[in-house]
Order: C-alpha cells, then sequence, then structure tokens
C-alpha cells in the first residue's frame, strides 16, 4: 500500500514537469520571432530619430517653397515608417500574447497536477483514520515495524508542506502571467488604434502637399503672396478672438475651480517638453507680436512631432473639436478639441494632424484623443494647450475665422 502511494505521487511529480519540457521548444521559437522583432523595431526607431532630425533643421530655415515641399516629403516619409514602426510593434505584441497563452496553459496544467499532488498526500496521511490503536498494531508483525510506518506519515506530512507551498507558487505565477496578458492585450489595442491614427495622418500629409502646390502653382511668388495673406488675416483673427476672451475672463468664478497644484491635470504628451509658456513670453512679444499684440499666450505649447500621440489630460466628455482651417488656413488653432472635466476646467488641444475622438464621448486620462502636427498658425508641429474655467467657454463666431473656441484662460501650468 506504501508503495503505491509513492507511485503516485511520484507519477504525479513527473506530471507537473512534463508541460514545461512539452512546450519548451515552441516558447523558445516565439521569443526568437520577439527577438527579431524587436531588432527591427530598433532599425525603424533609429531611421524616424534620423528623418525628425532632418525636419528639426528644415523647420529653422527660411520659408519658401521649395523648402516647404521638402519638409512635406520628409514627412511623408517620416510617418511611411511610424506605421511599420507601429505593424512592427503590433506583431511583436501578438507574438507575446502568444507566449503567454502558452506559458498560462502550462501553468495551468502544473497547477492542476500540483493539486493531484496535494490530494494524493492527504490521503495517504489520513488513510488510517479511522483505525483504531490495537486495529494498526495488530497490523503489522513487530513494533519496528509500526514506527517504520509513523516515520512513513511524518515524510508524507513534510513532502504535504513542500505541496502546498509549491500550489501557492504555481497559483502567484499563474495570476501573475494573467495580469501581463491583460496588460499586453490593453496594449495590442493601444497600438491598432495607434495604426489606424497614423494611416489617416499620412493621408492629411499627402493632402497638405497637393493642397500647396495646388495653392501656389508651383510658384515661388504665388506662394509668398500666400503667406502674406495668411499673415495678415491671423493678426485679425488673433484681434477678434483677443476682445471676446478678454471680455470671458471677467466671467471667471475663482470659487468654481479646484486649487491650484501639480496634478490637477495630466501631461497631455509623453515625455513633455514645453516649447513655450504661458503669458508674455519672449515668442509672443517678438517674433509672435503681430498676433498676440501685447497680450500674451493663452496657453502653453508643447514639444510634438507630427504623429506624436497627443493625450486627454484629465477624464471628462469631449465638448467641442473642429478644424479652422477649412475657413482661414493657417489662420488660428487648424484641428482642435475641447474636452469638459468635473473639475470645472475645460482643455484646448491644437494643431492636430488627425483627431481620434468623437463630439460627445467620454474619455479617460491618458486616452489617446490625437496626433501631433502643424495644422492652423505655427511656425513649425506642437502642441497647443489651453486651460479654460469651464463656465467661461463658447464657440466665438469672428468675422475672419468662423467658429473658433474661446474662453476665460487660466495658467495651465498651475494645475499640471
Amino acid at each position: 500500500m506504501r508503495r503505491l502511494h509513492r507511485l503516485a505521487i511520484i507519477s504525479a511529480l513527473a506530471l507537473a514537469v512534463f508541460p514545461f519540457i512539452a512546450g519548451s521548444a515552441s516558447v523558445d521559437e516565439l521569443r526568437q520571432k520577439i527577438s527579431g522583432s524587436e531588432s527591427e523595431i530598433k532599425k525603424l526607431e533609429a531611421e524616424i530619430a534620423q528623418y525628425q532630425d532632418a525636419l528639426d533643421k528644415q523647420s529653422n530655415q527660411s520659408q519658401t517653397l521649395k523648402g516647404e515641399i521638402k519638409k512635406l516629403e520628409t514627412q511623408i516619409k517620416k510617418m511611411n515608417t511610424d506605421i511599420k514602426l507601429t505593424e512592427q510593434q503590433i506583431q511583436r505584441t501578438e507574438l507575446r500574447l502568444e507566449e503567454l497563452d502558452i506559458e498560462i496553459t502550462e501553468k495551468k496544467s502544473a497547477l492542476d497536477t500540483e493539486k493531484e499532488v496535494l490530494g494524493s498526500l492527504v490521503r495517504s496521511l489520513y488513510e488510517e483514520d479511522d483505525t483504531s490503536i490495537i486495529e494498526i498494531l495488530a497490523g503489522y508483525g513487530t513494533l519496528s515495524e509500526f514506527f517504520e510506518k509513523r516515520e512513513s506519515t511524518e515524510a508524507v506530512q513534510e513532502q504535504l508542506g513542500q505541496s502546498l507551498a509549491s500550489l501557492r507558487k504555481h497559483k502567484e505565477s499563474l495570476e501573475t502571467e494573467a495580469e501581463r496578458k491583460k496588460r499586453e492585450e490593453a496594449e495590442l489595442l493601444s497600438r491598432r488604434k495607434d495604426l489606424s491614427g497614423r494611416r489617416s495622418v499620412q493621408e492629411t500629409i499627402n493632402q497638405s502637399k497637393s493642397k500647396l502646390l495646388s495653392e501656389s502653382k508651383n510658384q515661388e511668388t504665388k506662394y509668398q503672396q500666400l503667406l502674406r495673406e495668411r499673415a495678415e488675416k491671423r493678426a485679425l483673427i488673433q484681434k477678434e478672438l483677443q476682445a471676446v476672451e478678454d471680455e470671458l475672463r471677467r466671467s471667471i468664478d475663482p470659487s468654481l475651480l479646484p486649487t491650484k497644484r501639480s496634478g490637477v491635470l495630466g501631461w497631455p504628451v509623453e515625455n513633455p517638453k514645453v516649447t513655450q509658456g504661458f503669458g508674455f513670453t519672449e515668442f509672443a512679444t517678438t517674433q509672435g507680436s503681430d498676433v498676440y499684440k501685447g497680450k500674451g499666450h493663452n496657453g502653453i505649447d508643447f514639444k510634438a512631432a507630427i504623429g506624436a500621440r497627443i493625450l486627454a489630460s484629465e477624464a471628462g466628455i469631449v465638448k467641442d473639436l473642429g478644424n479652422t482651417d477649412t475657413t482661414c488656413p493657417g489662420g488660428s488653432y487648424g484641428r482642435w478639441v475641447i474636452i469638459e472635466h468635473p473639475n470645472n476646467l475645460s482643455t484646448l488641444y491644437a494643431h492636430f494632424s488627425g483627431i481620434s475622438v468623437t463630439r460627445g464621448q467620454q474619455v479617460s486620462r491618458g486616452d489617446l484623443i490625437g496626433f501631433g502636427g502643424d495644422t492652423g498658425y505655427v511656425t513649425g508641429p506642437h502642441l497647443h494647450f489651453t486651460v479654460y474655467a469651464s463656465n467661461t467657454y463658447r464657440l466665438a463666431k469672428t468675422k475672419n475665422c468662423g467658429m473658433v473656441p474661446a474662453g476665460g484662460y487660466l495658467n495651465p501650468l498651475e494645475y499640471l
């Protein structure tokens, strides 16, 4: 009988090891593919960095038609590579999920086997519970045989403790893998959304190039005339908007606003870098003086390349969105989004190359809402970020740019 129990335990332990041996070859193959995918991702990231360096240099050059076309062509190449990178990241995540499925199956099998081992040990330990001490002694020829049996029972008890510890370890490992799979699935969903958005951005850049060639008739003199006309209109648009916002700022009720502190709002871009602050910045008073007219900057600007992920800075509802370039190309915010938050603040995001949300959509802090761009009035790709007191926000009708978002603006840096 003792031999049968020992054989059962040995067999169960063997089964606990076998799934890992059987599945290891398949897992190794997947890991090789994942390694290959990661190598390709590094190459694509290096290529994207080279394109971005070229774009940064081009943005510092004087604005000419030839230069603008060259910049758009570089943007197109960069976006094509961005798309390849996202596709490769999706492939890598899919491979990781395959690997996790195998590992989870193996761990479930090991957990089930450990339960069998535990059950066998418990049965071995308590099989004589209902037998009296006289009956137990009668079953042995000598007392030495009886004590040998007791020593065997102690060994089973020790093995029982080890099996319980192993069971807990397998259970914790399975829970860890299940949580990791949940994160990988969320990443896969996010990457697929990125891919869709970047393809839309790619189409937008292609359209921008075609539109520029059409409007300028591929002539430098015509292009420079377009720039002058837009600059003149921009000043008029800003003058109208400033008058509206000066009035709306008088309606700000400080008692409705959250306490000024860091973290009330989250950063709207990954790895944030502020390129223009709030209020009377050097740009607003020098280079942009023809537009801001001494009124200062009504938000802050973040570095955001074309195609960069733009994130909701706090949970809320997409209140409005639009594109001022349809009525006044290069004159205002370009593609923009407004999110109204429960804390009585509303946030404006402007100059998108592509928008990934719809009016009325509920978003959470950190959700993707669109992609960085250079639509509207810009000297280069970036994200313009403004914070309004929610009760002051409105769509203002202007003579020179149709409906434009406006409100009583606040210093974003007091809440980020």
